[in-house]
């Protein structure tokens, strides 16, 4: 199938679109379109497959159908870049044509609604100087793993446990748009494990979502297992999947 996209000059229409599913197209939202980063940002006339280039970081974020969609090679950088939050459909086609140099594929949950009022509602927030002790423990996190949960923490909301003055369990947002929330960078220090506190800070961060009229989604590598089981334990749905790559030259 040929598929053939033309730049968008205004993405009202696009966004618009995207926002009939936002829980399934909040990553490309929120990336492309919300984040106030620059991209330049391609769709089909039917905006049923669209795709963000941030030429300057050589960022690269794709939504909609690609499955047998052409890619339009002359739109992507010459050189390396790195895809997020991705179809699986479109990495496939990618491997065909540039070098993979690393790959995370990850199942896309959404969670319940709300938990019911309890203890976790008490939970308060990461503070600006947890920054600095809990960032290492982000192991999907790059060179600016610091810099991006520092601002996470800031503007978006978070939950934690605390023992004394030390967060030993914790959870917080990636990014917050209308209807949705994307949880991350959750952690329980290994010393306090089995003892709830990673469903305590996630049911504290579903609640206030839900109160301010959005579901929290979550991406798991497919093979973390802990992870997985604790989202289903919470009774957390797979809405699809969503990977992200990093490529080299062509091939």
């Amino acid at each position: 199938m040929g598929t053939k996209l033309y730049p968008l000059h205004d993405t009202s229409t696009l966004v618009r679109k995207l926002t009939e599913k936002t829980l399934e197209n909040s990553d490309f939202l929120y990336r492309a379109l919300m984040s106030g980063e620059k991209f330049r940002i391609y769709a089909t006339e039917n905006l049923e497959t669209a795709m963000a280039v941030q030429l300057r970081q050589r960022h690269m974020i794709f939504a909609g159908q690609w499955k047998d969609a052409s890619l339009p090679s002359e739109l992507f950088p010459k050189h390396h870049f790195f895809v997020s939050a991705s179809p699986p459909e479109v990495i496939t086609l990618l491997k065909e044509k540039y070098e993979l140099k690393g790959e995370w594929p990850c199942r896309h949950f959404v969670s319940p609604k709300h938990f019911g009022p309890g203890p976790w509602d008490a939970l308060g927030p990461l503070k600006d100087s947890d920054v600095g002790f809990i960032a290492p423990f982000w192991e999907l996190g790059g060179a600016d793993r610091e810099e991006h949960i520092r601002d996470s923490v800031r503007k978006y909301d978070s939950a934690c446990i605390r023992v004394g003055k030390r967060p030993v369990a914790w959870c917080g947002l990636h990014f917050e748009i209308p209807g949705a929330g994307n949880l991350g960078f959750a952690h329980t220090l290994e010393a306090h494990r089995r003892k709830g506190y990673a469903v305590q800070v996630t049911k504290a961060l579903v609640n206030r979502l839900e109160s301010r009229g959005a579901r929290a989604t979550t991406h798991v590598i497919k093979d973390n297992r802990a992870s997985t089981a604790l989202c289903r334990s919470m009774g957390f749905t797979v809405m699809g999947e969503r990977t992200w790559a990093d490529f080299g030259k062509r091939l």
